[in-house]
């Protein structure tokens, strides 16, 4: 009887292995494509009056005054007029922003007797109405499919 080595590792296991790498890599590449980088400018803005605050909202509940419900909070000091704040690794879904320029330093957004904001604000698509405060639904965006939000601030 002649007897043949086996090789270590067979052709199916090598197979099975090169599966499993490729199946690794595919993952590591759809992580990468849910989870990008969102950018939000802001332009108007009163130079040496206060630090930008910033709430992201993933769902309506709580936009845009209840920072509490945020899933993101974020703070920026503004350049010239001008404010830039990052999220990375931010998962595809819809999104709101409200900001405020914080001209007194208390990290509350001030209003007259009336609710009208006596700080600079503003909110993603530059969602406005004339009565209340903008609706989630005026104000959301699609992520990643806007990457680049730019905004103005209402004084």
């Amino acid at each position: 009887m002649i007897r043949v080595k086996q090789p270590f590792i067979s052709f199916v296991h090598l197979k099975r292995m090169k599966n499993l790498v490729l199946l690794v890599i595919y993952f590591f590449m759809v992580l990468d494509l849910s989870a990008q980088e969102l950018t939000m400018r802001i332009t108007g803005i009163k130079q040496g009056k206060g630090d930008i605050l910033m709430a992201v909202f993933n769902k309506e509940d709580g936009f845009p005054n209840e920072t509490s419900k945020a899933m993101e909070l974020l703070r920026a000091v503004p350049v010239n007029g001008e404010a830039e704040l990052t999220i990375k690794s931010l998962p595809a879904g819809r999104y709101a922003v409200a900001f405020f320029q914080d001209t007194n330093g208390d990290g509350i957004l001030n209003t007259n007797l009336w609710g009208i904001p006596k700080e600079g604000y503003g909110v993603s698509n530059n969602a406005f109405n004339m009565f209340s405060a903008p609706t989630y639904k005026d104000a959301s965006f699609a992520f990643p499919q806007v990457s680049i939000l730019d905004m103005s601030i209402k004084y």
